[in-house]
Formats: C-alpha cells, structure tokens, sequence
C-alpha cells in the first residue's frame, strides 16, 4: 500500500496530461482505503521517499479527520484503528533531523490535537513533555511547535493549573539554555510562557486566588532571565543578531503582557527592564540613520521566523517604542523622568532626543514621496493607518506628554534646541541630510500643538518652550529653503497648526506664503501638499480678516488642481475647499460660475466612491447654507442631478449619491421650497425609490423625501401626478412597501423618522391611514432583532405617547396581533433595547415617553411582564460562545412599571458621585495592581458624566441629529432631563403613582435606591 501511495503520488505531479488524470482517479479510490492515512503518514516522516507535494497527509487532515470543528471536513472520516496509526507514526517526525519533516509534522500534529486532544490522545502532552527533556534539539523544536499551538487553541483554562506546573519549567529551562537551543527555540518558549499568562488573566476572572498563586512565584525568575537577554548583544555575526533581535522581540512583548495583566508583580523589575531598552534605543539610532536615513547606507536584512514574523533591527524598535509607551505610566518608573520637584530629568530630556532621531524622514519616502502625492498625503495624515519608525516615535511622543503634560514639553525644548544646534553644525560641514533633524524637530512640536498652546496659556504651569524663537531662528528660515521641500512644506504646516495664537502682523503673511506656494508652478509635490495643509488650517482657526484677502486664490487654486487629483490629494483638496467657501459667503458666492461646475465634475468622475462623495456633500451643504449662492446652486446642480436621476441602468450607488446631494440642498434651503424642487425633482425621486431596490438608495431617499415633507410639505399635498395622485399618496404607498412583512431591515431603517415627520407635519392628512400604518410597524417590530430599525420603529410610537398619549394607548390596547396586544407588543421591544437607543434627541424622547406611560397609571401596564435582571449562575464557569448558545441568558420578569423605573433610575446612576464607590473600586484596584496612578483615570468617566442629560452631552458633536436646524428649535430637545427626570421621580414619589414606593423597595437593586435617595434628597 505504501508504495503504491507513493507511486500515485508522483504520477500526479506528471507533465503528461493523461498520466496526471489517470493517477488523480488512483488517488481518489486510494483514499478510500484504510490504510490510506497510514501510508501517508509513514511517507511523510521517511526520508527514503520524496515526492513533489509534500503537504498530501496536511490536506487529508484537514479535510477528513474529524467533522466536529472543522468546516472545511468533506469527508468520509478516517477509521478510528487509522487515526491510531496515524498519531502514532507522525508524532516521531517531530523527532526527525531533517527540518520540513519536522515542520510538517508539527502541522499534522497540531490539527490533529485540536481535535482529539484530550480525549483521543490523552498521553500527547507527556509525550511532548518527554521531547523536552531529552535535550534533543531537533525533538525540542519539534515539540515546541506543536506546544505553541496547543496553548494557544488546544489546552483550557481548567486544564492550566495541572498542565502548567509541569510546562513553564520546561520553557524556563528552554530559554537559559543559551548555548543548547537556538534563538527561535528560546523565542518559541517565551511565546508559549506569554499565551500561559494571556490564560491565567482569563481565570483569574473565575479563581483569582488561584491564578495569583501560580503567577506569583515564577514571574521574579523569568523577569531575571529577560534582564539577561535584554542586556546582551551578539557581536561580529550580523546573521546572529538579527536573530537575537527575534528573542528580545518575544521578550518585550511578554513582558507588556505581564505589565497589563498582572501588573503588581512586575513593577518593581521595570527600572532594570527599562535600562537595557534605552540602550538599545540609544545605540540603535545611529545604525537606523545610516541604513534609512542617509542616502549612503545599505539596508539591513530582514528574515521570517518560522512562524512567518518579519524579524529585523526596525521590527525590534518597534517594540521597544510600545515598551515605553505601556512603562512610562508606571509609578516605579516616574522618576526616570521627573524629579521629586515635577521637573524634567536629564534622561527625559534624551530619550525625547532619540525618539526625534527616529522621527526623521527615510530616503524611500523622500523619494516615494516626492512623485506621489497620494502616499504623501496618507502618510502624514495624524490618523494614517501606515506604520514605521516616523509614526511609531509620534505614538510614543503623545502618550509621554500625556503621562508628562508640563515636564514633557520642558524636556522637548532642550531636545530640539540640541538637535538644531547640531543640525546647522552640520549644515555647515556639508551634510546634505542635514535637514531632516530640523523637520522632525518642527513635527514633533506641531503634532502637539494643541497641547502647547494649552500650557503656554497657562502661566501657573510654567512651561519653559520658547515658540517665538523657533518660529523667528527657525521657521522663517525654512519657510525659505526651496531647495528642501520637505523641510519648507513642513514649516508652513507648523506655522498654521500655530494659528489660533499667531500674532496679527504675522497672520496674513503667512497665509500669503503658503497661497503664493499653492500656486507656483515651480512647486512640487511635497510644497503643494504641505501648503494645502497649511491653508486648511489657517481657514479654519485665523480670524476671517487675515484670510478673507486670500480667499480667491485658495479657491482657485484648488480649483485648478481637483482636475489632475485623484484619491488622498484630492479629499485633501476638497477639505482646504470646504474650508475655504466658509471664510466670507458673499466672496464664495461671487465665483459660484467656478466652484460648482468644478464640483460637479468632480462628482461626476467620483460618483461611486463614497468617501470622495461624503468630502463632496460637506462642500454642497455648505453652499446650500449660503443664501447668496444658493439661487445659482439651485440652476445649475438641479438639472445636473436630475439628469442623474433619468439615467438609465446607472449604478444604485451613484444614484443614492446624487439623492443625497438633493437632501443637502433641501436641509438648508429656504421653505417652502422653489417650485422646480417639487414639481421637477420629487417626481423623479419617488420613481427612483419605487423601481430601484437598492439599501443605500432606499435609505438616502427615505431621508431626502423626510426633508421634502419638512420643507415643502403644503406643496407636496398639493402636487397631483397626470393620474391625479398627489404626493402624500406617493410618500404613503412608499412607507407601506417599506413596511411590508417581507421587506429588508436594512432597506426600511429610517422609515420611522419618516412616518413620525410625516404626522408631525400632515395631521389629520393622514388619519385615514395611520392605523393602517401604525399596525403595519408593530408587524415589523415583531419580526426584527436588527436593534437600529427596532430604534427606528420604536420612536413612532415614542412622539405620539408625548403627542396623543390617550388615543395612541387606546390603539395599542385595542390592536391585537397574534394573540398579544399591540401594548405588550410595544413595550416588551421597547424595555428590551432601551439602553441601546442612540442619539442626543432620541434618548430624550425615549426616556420622557416611558415617563409619560408611567404616569399615565394605566391599569393595563400591570399585566405586561418584561425581562427584568440577568440571573447569574455561579457555577457556569466561563462562557464560550458555542456554551453560551447552547445555554442562553435567562432573566427574570418584572411587571412592565417596575421595569419603566429601573430604565429611568438607570438614566440616572451616573450621578451617584458618591465617593464611597470610586473609593472602594481605587482600594480594589491598588491590591492588584499596586499603582493608583495607573487606574484612577478609570473613573473619570464616572465622575464626569453625573445624569443622563451631562451623558447626552458627552455625545460626540457630529452626531448626524446634530445637522438638522429644525430638530434644535424641538422643546424636547432643549429639555433638561437632570432637571426633568428629577421632578419625575419627585413626583411619583410624593403621589406615590401606580405603587411607586413600593416598587422601589422590591424592585430596585441597592445602587438604585442610593440614586433614586440621592435625587430625591436635593
């Protein structure tokens, strides 16, 4: 059998088209056979056979030894006397002198663990064990494969306390044993150490005493180990320390995992742990300038480990940087960089020096820049998703200062004063790099610009940062240096991240370089860019008078440049526009002959890519903002979208664009709107949206035709089509498609928006049909889990509670679907997802619609039950995804009042400031980790935000309810909810309304009647 295995093995891999497909057949009846796995199992740990695929068993374990966790099984299963075999003969391979035998059979055993592993192959782990303790080297590496592996997938939490007593010995033996084992080996017992304390922080969370008494004892040890290496340096074998740099990679990385789980017990070893690591900081810079920064050096190699890391000098800093970035919060650490009176250390000051160092602009992106805009612009953006040493350093930077607000920017100044001293040293002595220090100098400072200027504003922090010396020794000088175009762009980005404090007779003639910049035809790349960025800033933060000259020449010029830009420049582009239309409306509207053509072709040539057009909708908003531009905008960008929208066989996205282009010049046009938008353009939509079954068009007209009902909602009652149907009736067949039983979630998001805007806005137009259309949500609401629609639907409801509270109670009580009542229906998804509600507005109209309910004592609400708390099981252990679906949550039921106020005390539990909880929360924490400082900023959230309306204020600002002018001017809105939720409370309380007190002491959990006693208190 095993010849012929074998035989058919090769024939497979024959030339001869007519052999290949006749032994491809072979094969298959082969594998039928049970003896098949066994044969390829003894071929592939032989050395006698050699056949030009080497990974037949890999393919056939993975795609017939087990069916219970693998989708990729096919089947049929290998015999269970085979898989016996099989294991038998492979876990000799991991034994074998020859390397790829070794590797292969690592693999094998590995897949075939994560499936028989324990219960199938109960001694595998003593075997493994055994390999370790024969100072075999090839059987280590062998075994250290498959152990990595096994403790990353295969081996348990429960099963850790008996495996890793007897494993983690093994792996400290391994990694001392510098002159036995290999560099990778060593690394490979470190990552097998690092996934063991991954796993005791995740039982720790189910027996703390536990995992604590196993970690406590061994981390001294390993940490004395990982000083060693850290401390020593391969010489005279390039090859060597490269691969030594792969160990102390693994080191450091498993030293910040220690550091973040179990952080008491390794701070005291942080200070010898950061000495070695400086070093290499320090030494390594100049090895880094001479190989990427200087056009002279030669590139280091690079290699893959065996487990496919790219392991290299740039890849060890790397590491290092996130070292410094987890330590430097550390207490035990503080005074590498503060003294005891709070001022910088010499060593802050140098390692802030070095970190410039690695700042420096590389020769490949010089010239990778220089001709590519578009990588130039990704790359310097503050959030770019590229990573290097220049990215990496500004990381490290950020988290420093905010560990170190005032001493980081004292030792700044000392840092970039040397390096400027030196960098003109240079100049002068002929270095053609000489430039970049300074560069990274200004880069270092202008990525904090906001920071500085905060401390320079205040003088009690006595930041000691001489900015008017850099900008007039240093700035001015490189604004300059045309024959240095990195250098000058960055000068003109870092006066205009400077621009809030400018001084006035400085303001304009910066703004006047960077526009004359712009518009050079001598400017490069790198200039361009830089004073696009430049202009960008100043538009927003100078005072209008000192850009207002210039407004022309930016808009102009970045007219001029849209045609030839393509992806990053242009947003970049579109952004400086934007910017630039907001300076002086009367100035934008007077050159409406060139910007909206140049931003319709734009459009047009983008119209697909959704990141291009969102740039373009913020400039379209902003015009239709304009009053004097709008009339113009209206002449030439309505036939322009409505020749879009009669356009046959057009892509649904660009469709959903052009809608959205329409929304924008609704939401901010005048109202009633000019008559070409009903009469011409809603024809047009409500086809689209009819025909076309697209989610992003669907949503995008949900909301153009919910600003069409704002804006021009007489008009569009008034419009008939030639059949004599009117508007209305075209907006209400278009809701009633979107709610039918069968339709998407997706597709329908918004339609309660659109129906609450509609009865805000119609009335009594609408009362033929609202219960129609009322029963049709509590249909969908049925039938969706998607909680955004269930959001979306739930809100109808919502505004008419605060509405029509009395008539829309009495059709949800009256209303019957499936045997429950259309209340029941309501309010067991509304208290369901509740807490899962977004948005300023909404959340208000959430919380004071339930309050309305509440209050309105109806003796129905006491027979609807609700899911109430999680029960918690103290025996579940931990909860993986496949027990947790087997096994779901179970809650208790509540009576739907009892529930109303749990939600609305909840509102409220951000305000119990009491000190007694964060007191309590800081003791527990300092018992683990050992560092107040290092955890007290988990409080601030709490503190900070006391009720729901100072929670609803935290909202992120671009929150899209935030566009809407209309929606600011809603009483509900502009309501308190501290100041209304408490009257609420005090109210049911002194009334006692539907049982309230009592519902408080057998409803409410100890928390919550704290917060509810401290309401009522005030």
């Amino acid at each position: 059998m095993d010849n012929a295995v074998f035989e058919t093995l090769l024939s497979v891999a024959d030339s001869n088209g007519t052999i290949r497909t006749a032994a491809e057949e072979r094969l298959k009846e082969l594998g039928l056979q049970p003896e098949f796995p066994v044969s390829l199992a003894k071929i592939t740990v032989s050395q006698q056979f050699t056949i030009p695929q080497p990974v037949t068993l890999k393919g056939y374990v993975t795609t017939h030894w087990s069916s219970k966790n693998d989708d990729k099984f096919i089947g049929p299963e290998a015999p269970l006397e085979s898989k016996a075999a099989v294991r038998e003969i492979i876990i000799t391979g991991l034994t074998d002198p020859e390397s790829k035998i070794r590797v292969v059979s690592a693999y094998v055993v590995s897949k075939i663990a994560h499936d028989d592993f324990p219960e199938d192959w109960p001694n595998l782990f003593d075997i493994l064990l055994s390999y370790l303790k024969a100072n075999n080297s090839d059987g280590v590496h062998g075994a250290m494969h498959v152990l990595l592996e096994m403790v990353k997938k295969d081996i348990s939490i429960q099963q850790l306390p008996q495996i890793g007593p007897v494993l983690i010995p093994e792996m400290f033996r391994i990694l001392t044993s510098d002159n036995v084992y290999s560099f990778s080996t060593r690394g490979r017992a470190v990552n097998i150490f690092t996934s063991c304390v991954e796993m005791l922080s995740t039982l720790r969370e189910e027996n703390p005493t536990l995992a604590d008494q196993f970690i406590a004892p061994i981390i001294p040890q390993w940490m004395e180990a990982f000083i060693v290496i850290l401390n020593h340096h391969v010489q005279g074998d390039a090859e060597k320390a490269t691969e030594e740099y792969g160990l102390k990679m693994k080191v450091v990385k498993c030293i910040c995992t220690i550091s973040a789980e179990f952080p008491k017990y390794i701070s005291a070893s942080l200070p010898q742990i950061f000495s070695p690591i400086w070093m290499d900081l320090y030494n390594l810079r100049e090895r880094y300038v001479k190989e990427f920064v200087s056009d002279s050096g030669e590139i280091g190699e690079t290699f893959q480990d065996s487990d496919g890391n790219e392991v290299g000098f740039q890849n060890l800093l790397y590491v290092l940087f996130d070292f410094v970035s987890a330590a430097c919060t550390k207490k035990t650490v503080k005074h590498l960089f503060v003294n005891g009176d709070g001022a910088a250390t010499g060593f802050f000051e140098q390692l802030l020096y070095v970190y410039i160092i690695y700042m420096q602009i590389t020769q490949e992106q010089e010239e990778m820049w220089s001709s590519d805009a578009n990588q130039f612009v990704a790359d310097e953006e503050d959030g770019t998703f590229t990573f290097n040493a220049r990215v990496a350093s500004i990381d490290v930077l950020l988290n420093l200062q905010d560990s170190f607000p005032i001493p980081f920017f004292n030792a700044l100044s000392a840092a970039i004063q040397l390096h400027i001293a030196e960098s003109n040293e240079a100049r002068h002595a002929g270095n053609v790099n000489w430039w970049k220090i300074q560069e990274s100098c200004l880069l270092s400072v202008g990525r904090l610009s906001e920071e500085l200027m905060e401390a320079l504003a205040d003088d009690s922090k006595k930041v000691q940062f001489d900015l008017k010396s850099l900008f007039d020794h240093v700035v001015l000088e490189d604004m300059k240096a045309a024959e240095y175009p990195f250098l000058q762009g960055r000068a003109f980005v870092f006066a205009s991240e400077f621009a809030k404090i400018l001084p006035a007779e400085m303001s304009s003639p910066y703004v006047a370089v960077a526009v004359h910049a712009l518009q050079a035809p001598t400017s490069g790349v790198p200039v361009k860019i830089s004073a696009l960025r430049a202009l960008d800033n100043y538009c927003k933060y100078l005072q209008p008078q000192y850009v207002t000259p210039y407004q022309v020449n930016i808009m102009e010029g970045t007219c001029q440049l849209m045609a030839m830009a393509t992806e990053e420049s242009l947003m970049l582009l579109l952004d400086t526009l934007a910017s630039a239309i907001k300076i002086n409306q009367e100035v934008t509207a007077k050159y409406e002959h060139i910007l909206t053509p140049a931003i319709l072709q734009v459009w047009q040539k983008y119209a697909s890519d959704s990141i291009i057009t969102s740039y373009i909708l913020d400039i379209f908003e902003e015009l239709a903002k304009n009053a004097y531009y709008y009339p113009s905008l209206c002449s030439k960008a309505l036939p322009f979208i409505d020749q879009v929208f009669s356009t046959s066989n057009t892509d649904p996205i660009i469709y959903a664009s052009a809608v959205d282009l329409l929304s924008a010049m609704i939401l901010y046009g005048p109202s009633p709107l000019p008559n070409e938008f009903t009469d011409k353009m809603f024809p047009g939509l409500m086809q689209l949206a009819w025909n076309v079954p697209d989610i992003d068009l669907l949503q995008s007209a949900q909301e153009c035709i919910k600003q069409f009902i704002v804006k021009d909602c007489d008009h569009i009652m008034r419009w008939q089509d030639q059949s004599k149907k009117t508007g209305l009736d075209y907006i209400i067949n278009f809701i009633a498609k979107l709610l039918e039983p069968t339709g998407s979630d997706s597709d329908a998001l918004f339609v309660g928006d659109l129906i609450v805007t509609l009865i805000q806005k119609v009335g009594n137009g609408i009362s033929p049909v609202l219960p129609d259309l009322l029963t049709a949500v509590l249909h969908r609401l049925m039938n969706t889990d998607y909680q955004p629609f269930i959001q979306s639907l739930v809100m109808v409801f919502a505004h008419l509670v605060i509405s029509q509270q009395d008539t829309v109670l009495q059709f949800l009580c009256n209303t019957q679907i499936e045997g429950k009542s259309g209340l029941d229906i309501l309010m067991t998804t509304w208290c369901e997802n509740y807490d899962s509600f977004s948005g300023y507005y909404t959340m208000k109209v959430s919380a004071i619609a339930l309050s309305k309910i509440y209050l309105s004592s109806n003796p129905i609400l006491s027979s609807i039950t609700v899911k109430g708390d999680i029960i918690v099981n103290p025996n579940a252990g931990i909860v993986t995804r496949s027990r947790a679906k087997c096994n779901p949550d179970q809650y208790t039921a509540i009576p739907l009042p009892a529930k109303i106020i749990k939600l609305l005390v909840g509102d409220l539990s951000n305000a119990f400031t009491s000190e007694q909880v964060p007191t309590e929360e800081a003791e527990s924490a300092d018992e683990e980790g050992g560092d107040w400082e290092d955890v007290d900023d988990v409080f601030a959230t709490r503190n900070d935000i006391n009720l729901l309306s100072d929670m609803l204020a935290n909202i992120d600002d671009n929150d899209d309810e935030e566009d809407n002018p209309e929606l600011k001017n809603d009483p509900i809105y502009q309501t308190d909810m501290k100041v209304y939720l408490a009257d609420f409370f005090r109210n049911c309380h002194s009334r006692n309304v539907s049982n309230f007190n009592e519902i408080c002491q057998t409803q409410l959990n100890e928390e919550d009647k704290m917060t509810l006693e401290y309401i009522l208190r005030q």
